[in-house]
C-alpha cells in the first residue's frame, strides 16, 4: 500500500532532521529524542515508522542506492550513459547535504560496501573472472573517491565535466 502524504511528510522531516544532526555529531551519538526534537515530531511518530536511528539511516542510504545509474542492455550507448551519469551528479549536487553526510563525513565502511555492491550489480564488470571483478571494484572505489572529493571541494567541476572524467578514467584501453 502506498504511503499517505502525511506519512511521507513525517518521514521527510525525520530524514532532514537526521541529516542536520549528522552535520554536527556522529550517528552513534544521535538519539531518537534528538531526531524528534529537530523534526518537531513525537516519539510515537518515530517508532511508527522506524525501529531505531539505524533503521532511519538505512532508509536514507537505500534511497541513494536505488538511484544509481545503470546502462540499459548489453549494447548501451556511452553517450546515453554519460547523460544519465550527468543527471545523477545533478541529483548529488541538489542533495549535497545527504551525500556529504553519507560519503564525506561518515566514512562508514558498511555503506561504502553497499554502494560498491549496488554499482556492481547495476553495471557490467570489466573482463571475466576474479581479475575482471577486482579491476571493477578498484574503479568503483576510485569513482567514490572522486565523488567524495567533488563534494568536499564544493563542486568545482560541472556535472557534465565530472561525468566525462569518470567515463574517461574508467574506459577500457583499446586492445
Amino acid at each position: 500500500m502506498a504511503e499517505s502524504r502525511r506519512v511521507r511528510m513525517t518521514k521527510r522531516l525525520m530524514k532532514d532532521a537526521l541529516l542536520e544532526l549528522l552535520e554536527v555529531k556522529p550517528l552513534e551519538k544521535i538519539t531518537v529524542t534528538d531526531v524528534c526534537a529537530a523534526a518537531d515530531v513525537n516519539r510515537s511518530s518515530f517508532y511508527a515508522h522506524y525501529q531505531d536511528i539505524a533503521g532511519l539511516m538505512r532508509e536514507l542510504e537505500s534511497e541513494v542506492l536505488e538511484r544509481i545509474p545503470a546502462p540499459e542492455g548489453a549494447d548501451y550507448d556511452e553517450r546515453e550513459f554519460c547523460a544519465e551519469l550527468e543527471r545523477y551528479l545533478g541529483h548529488v549536487r541538489q542533495n549535497a547535504r545527504l551525500f556529504r553526510a553519507l560519503i564525506v563525513k561518515r566514512e562508514d565502511a558498511r555503506f561504502n560496501r553497499r554502494l560498491v555492491d549496488a554499482v556492481m550489480e547495476r553495471n557490467r564488470p570489466m573482463g571475466e573472472g576474479t581479475a575482471g571483478r577486482y579491476a571493477y571494484v578498484f574503479m568503483v572505489n576510485g569513482v567514490i573517491g572522486l565523488l567524495r572529493e567533488w563534494l568536499s571541494e564544493g563542486f568545482p567541476l560541472e556535472e557534465r565535466e565530472m561525468a566525462e572524467l569518470v567515463l574517461r578514467l574508467c574506459s577500457e584501453p583499446e586492445k
